[in-house]
This record gives C-alpha cells, sequence and structure tokens, in this order.
C-alpha cells in the first residue's frame, strides 16, 4: 500500500524539515512512503482572502489525490485516537487491501469545503491547534509510532 502524507506549502524552519526528512526516511522501511510538501499559495497583492486562498490549495490537491483510495485530513476537529488505537486504525486500513491511503495538513485557513467533501475521514492529532508547520513532525512520528506498535518493535513504550 503507498502511503503519503501531503502538507500545504513549504517547510521553513531548517529544524522542522530535519524532523520531516527523518521520520519520512523511516517510514520507507514500512513500505512505500512519501512526504509532499505543495507550493505555497500567496495572492498577488493585499491581505489574503481565506476562501480564495483555500481554493486555490485545494486545486494543488487536485494533482496529489488522484489515485487515492482512502482520504484522511489532519484537523483539529477530527476523532483523536491513543497510538496505540490509531496504529489499530492503520492495520485496519491496510487488511482492506487499499492501494493508496494520503493523510492532509491543510494551509492555515484550514480545507476548502470541496476538499471536506471528498474526506473519508478526519483525525486529529489533539485537541489543541498547531501551526501547519509544526504539526508535520508530529505526523510523521505518530505513523512511524504506529507501524513499530504494529511490528512489535521497541520504539513505543506502554
Amino acid at each position: 500500500m503507498q502511503m503519503t502524507l501531503i502538507a500545504i506549502g513549504k517547510t521553513q524552519s531548517s529544524w522542522i524539515q530535519a524532523g520531516n526528512v527523518e521520520y519520512a526516511k523511516r517510514l520507507n522501511h514500512y513500505g512505500r512512503f512519501q512526504f509532499i510538501e505543495t507550493v505555497d499559495i500567496k495572492p498577488r497583492s493585499g491581505k489574503p482572502d481565506p476562501k480564495w486562498v483555500m481554493q486555490q490549495e485545494a486545486k494543488i490537491l487536485d494533482k496529489h489525490l488522484k489515485g487515492v483510495d482512502h482520504l484522511v485530513l489532519l484537523d483539529e476537529n477530527g476523532k483523536s485516537y491513543s497510538s496505540v488505537a490509531f496504529s489499530k486504525h492503520i492495520e485496519k486500513l491496510q487488511v482492506r487491501g487499499l492501494k493508496h491511503i494520503a493523510w492532509v495538513i491543510g494551509g492555515p485557513y484550514g480545507f476548502d469545503p470541496r476538499i471536506r467533501n471528498l474526506a473519508h475521514e478526519q483525525w486529529s492529532l489533539g485537541p489543541m491547534t498547531f501551526s501547519h508547520q509544526m504539526i508535520r513532525p508530529f505526523a510523521l512520528e505518530q505513523l512511524y509510532r504506529a507501524h513499530t506498535i504494529l511490528k512489535g518493535e521497541p520504539y513505543h513504550h506502554q
């Protein structure tokens, strides 16, 4: 199964980039994994209109969502899991015979309604709000942790 984490916009901080690279590399040990960052959407002038920004981001996401069987949006209002429950949910998705699952981290204004309508699920990494830059290494680490739990590896201590 192909697994992809898509993030709107580029990571600005080198220390966040380093974490992204490290966990994306680790995830490749468990199957085909890709971490994609899209271009940043910025209006030509003036204050950005959130609706316009979300529409432009949706157009960019369309290119990356071709062939995705199961789309999960990472959203502060989504369902929260413990790490163990998260791993069991990923296992259920794997045994369904899905070819490609994608998780998407939205931009600062969230998701366009059209993308929300395409999603099969919305997951939250907790009740706190994180910047769309910071959530990247958190999401990657949790995906990695889930796979180590499923393989019975000692990364996760219970």
